[in-house]
């Protein structure tokens, strides 16, 4: 069966965009372009959340290079109440996320990764819906702005990976665990 990964940046603080949507401290260098490349093998469709959806539209399309045709190129699913059509190989849901989720879990193919705004995560966090977690943790800490975890209840996790990067990013693999 497919797993759903949850792919997000944060800050040490738990942050994925700082005061006003900021994310000029985000870290990238060749050596995560390359991680990036590597997790693309693995993975055949990107899920999104309008909000997130429409963030890349504005800045992928303009890009080229090999992280801009895998960005722009590849299946999406996009989660929304109020779009209807989609762009850049993108299927439009405004249905039950678990319900379609579940079924593309048990459809062929390589895994799927939610690159995500923290309210989509919260939605797949509270369903159950991801599999895996890839947090690349960012030296740098916020103190505020939006935060990836917005739930109320516990999530256990289980470590299964570990990497340090030159930048100083540090990508922490779990397992997730159940409520």
């Amino acid at each position: 069966m497919r797993k759903v990964i949850l792919s997000m940046l944060t800050s040490i603080d738990g942050y994925i965009e700082g005061t006003n949507k900021d994310i000029s401290w985000h870290l990238w260098n060749n050596e995560m372009d390359a991680y990036m490349m590597d997790f693309f093998k693995t993975v055949d469709t990107f899920i999104y959340g309008r909000k997130s959806y429409e963030l890349m539209l504005d800045y992928w399309p303009s890009q080229t290079g090999s992280f801009a045709n895998i960005m722009n190129e590849m299946p999406k699913i996009v989660f929304s109440k109020t779009l209807k059509n989609g762009m850049m190989n993108s299927k439009i849901v405004n249905g039950d996320v678990a319900e379609t989720i579940q079924k593309e879990k048990r459809k062929p193919g390589k895994n799927m990764v939610l690159f995500a705004g923290a309210n989509i995560a919260s939605t797949f966090i509270a369903k159950n819906l991801i599999d895996e977690y890839r947090l690349i943790i960012s030296p740098v800490a916020l103190g505020s702005g939006n935060p990836l975890f917005q739930i109320d209840k516990t999530l256990n996790l289980t470590l299964s990976e570990t990497k340090t990067f030159q930048c100083g990013n540090v990508l922490l693999i779990y397992q997730a665990g159940k409520f």
